[in-house]
């Protein structure tokens, strides 16, 4: 069962302020992602078409932008189910090219385990035909977060 995220949510730790490029409700250039849970699987997921703007070569969408969607659905997944944390490692790999507003699913899962480093996988899938673009292996960084007081 997915559990949407609240419009009105609170930011997700003291050092976020909706400006992150890619989830930021307040960032006019940031994409405004919307994110679905799903704690059954440990797992955040995101739908969305990137514009032509987002890309690289003519006509497709640059491995850096899907760098940041891999890293930022692993983050959710960590941040909901495990807490605070940071990305310590990144392995992406790119296995076929999307073009410009072709409609992908992005799926981030944590790796069960109680320790303060984490494992965490995602994929990007092209919807048209489900297709396999890119995949990526990450390891994240428990972390204590000082709340400010007033």
């Amino acid at each position: 069962m997915a559990m949407d995220y609240p419009k009105d949510s609170p930011p997700l730790s003291p050092l976020a302020d909706n400006y992150c490029f890619v989830c930021g409700r307040d960032n006019p250039r940031g994409l405004k992602i919307k994110v679905k849970y799903f704690p059954d699987e440990l797992a955040a997921e995101t739908r969305l078409a990137l514009p032509r703007e987002y890309q690289g070569w003519a006509n497709v969408i640059h491995g850096g932008i899907l760098s940041t969607l891999l890293d930022e659905m692993m983050a959710h997944a960590v941040w909901r189910f495990a807490g605070p944390g940071v990305t310590l490692s990144m392995e992406v790999r790119f296995h076929h090219p999307l073009k410009p507003d072709e409609t992908i699913r992005v799926k981030g899962v944590l790796a069960p385990g109680n320790s303060r480093r984490r494992s965490a996988e995602a994929r990007i899938i092209r919807e048209s035909d489900n297709q396999k673009i890119a995949t990526a292996k990450s390891r994240f960084l428990l972390v204590e977060l000082a709340r400010e007081t007033g």
